[in-house]
């Protein structure tokens, strides 16, 4: 049974590479799961710059919606998982809905939280019947100010109920400082 092993820290922490340095260590065969979207030439680069990074062998999906499919169907056939990021899906699952962000309906923000939270679950059940372990890369994202916008609001919230949930199923939780890890569970 695989294990979830959660790095999470600030943007341009390290945390990135730290799991990459994980999963490299849990055997040959890696399956990367990219959750970015090119939505504009910076992106493309980053994108393109973190393909570069990453050793040949490894196989990557990029699955912007939904990784937990990926990790059902590669989980038994893989050494690792490393899934990069869960804040980016989030993101993209908050911004596939229909929200009137000017003033949005609590009961919509209830139905776009409960569809992100599906697929954690999803990935959490994946994780624990895959044979391989899961690096799952997040960002911590409720050190700073409360935002100012309903959406920032709502993002922040429920980023860090993402990150809450991973967590609790996680074996080992990293928080990478500075390229430094610091170990926080397990």
């Amino acid at each position: 049974m695989g294990r979830i092993i959660l790095v999470t820290g600030g943007a341009r922490s390290g945390k990135s590479s730290f799991a990459e340095q994980l999963a490299a260590g849990l055997g040959q065969n890696i399956v990367y799961i990219a959750t970015a979207r090119v939505l504009d030439d910076e992106m493309a680069e980053r994108i393109a710059r973190h393909r570069r990074q990453r050793p040949a062998a490894w196989q990557t999906h990029e699955t912007p919606d939904f990784p937990s499919r990926v990790i059902a169907e590669q989980g038994q056939r893989c050494d690792a998982l490393l899934l990069d990021c869960l804040t980016v899906l989030t993101t993209n699952l908050i911004l596939a809905q229909s929200v009137d962000w000017r003033t949005p309906a609590m009961e919509k923000l209830n139905e776009v939280e409960a569809l992100v939270m599906a697929e954690i679950e999803a990935i959490v059940a994946a994780a624990s019947t895959s044979r391989a372990d899961l690096v799952a890369v997040t960002n911590e994202v409720g050190c700073g100010i409360v935002p100012g916008s309903s959406m920032a609001r709502f993002f922040r919230d429920c980023a860090g109920r993402v990150n809450q949930r991973m967590a609790a199923a996680a074996a080992e939780v990293f928080l990478v400082v500075s390229s430094i890890p610091v170990r926080i569970k397990g």
